[in-house]
């Protein structure tokens, strides 16, 4: 039996011309919009208090989240790492912040 995602998980493909604006709209709708981003105010994952509405943004692989979405982010959290690498594929990033 196949049980696809999409059937039980509202997924929306949002376009990257329109993400600055879609991510304003959320804002105005109530959601906190969140980044996945190592920053000087970033909050480790695992003490980070996730809001029952949150949008997640996790920016492209090696550049991060575009500097014109930094303003909209309510909030910044990282996945604290041990040793020289500061980075995961976006992809990884992403399934372990949802888990």
């Amino acid at each position: 039996m196949i049980v696809p995602a999409e059937k039980w998980v509202p997924i929306i493909e949002v376009h990257v011309s329109n993400v600055k604006g879609f991510l304003e709209k959320k804002k105005q709708e109530g959601f906190s919009i969140l980044g996945l981003e190592q920053t000087a105010n970033s909050v480790a994952l695992d003490k980070y208090v996730f809001p029952k509405t949150t949008v997640l943004v996790v920016g492209r692989e090696k550049e991060g989240i575009p500097v014109e979405l930094i303003p909209i982010l309510d909030a910044y959290i990282e996945i604290t790492q041990l040793g020289v690498v500061r980075s995961l594929n976006v992809h990884v990033s992403g399934a372990m912040v949802l888990w």
